[in-house]
């Protein structure tokens, strides 16, 4: 399936959009009558990770398409709202994209709270990319990634929770190193 854009569409964002971001979006199209979405990477990769192509099929969703897309600045000023993979990549985001981004800019993770601390791996997804478990046992690890995109669908279309900007902990997030993954 190639990049669907559109008005309203969010920009889903990991480090080599091959497994993370992918996830993401195409359970935002599939769970969300096929509403519009992007994915990217800060590093895009080659192609869809073998764990994310899996997982997807499992849910009824043919990712066998996709190519990995270079995230830019334009795909970020059009964007709805940005929903980034860790708070490594969301300070990198702005550092290196401008940090206007940051009234859009959201951890995927919980976009819902304002992150009192950004330590010990909290607000980031963990990446299947790395785990060898069989699928079943990802498919169960990544269930809440459902829940999540439906949460993001209905708070874009004025129907769900606040979203908290990054902008809102901007200060907080610059304490993070940006070069990590």
């Amino acid at each position: 399936m190639k990049q669907i854009r559109g008005p309203g569409s969010p920009l889903f964002v990991c480090h080599a959009n091959c497994c993370r971001s992918v996830l993401a979006c195409y359970l935002y199209r599939h769970l969300c009558n096929k509403a519009p979405a992007l994915s990217a990477g800060l590093e895009a990769g080659e192609r869809i990770n073998d764990r994310a192509e899996r997982m997807l099929r499992e849910w009824g969703i043919d990712a066998s398409a996709h190519q990995p897309l270079q995230v830019s600045r334009s795909l970020c000023v059009d964007a709805t709202a940005i929903f980034v993979m860790a708070p490594s990549y969301l300070h990198r985001l702005v550092w290196e994209y401008g940090e206007d981004l940051a009234d859009k800019a959201y951890l995927f993770a919980d976009p819902f709270t304002r992150p009192a601390s950004l330590g010990n791996g909290e607000y980031k997804v963990f990446d299947p990319s790395f785990d060898n478990r069989p699928t079943g046992e990802l498919l169960k690890d990544f269930g809440w990634m459902r829940e999540r995109v439906l949460q993001i669908r209905l708070a874009l279309l004025g129907d769900g929770r606040r979203l908290v900007p990054l902008s809102e902990y901007l200060e907080l997030c610059k304490t993070v190193d940006r070069g990590s993954h």
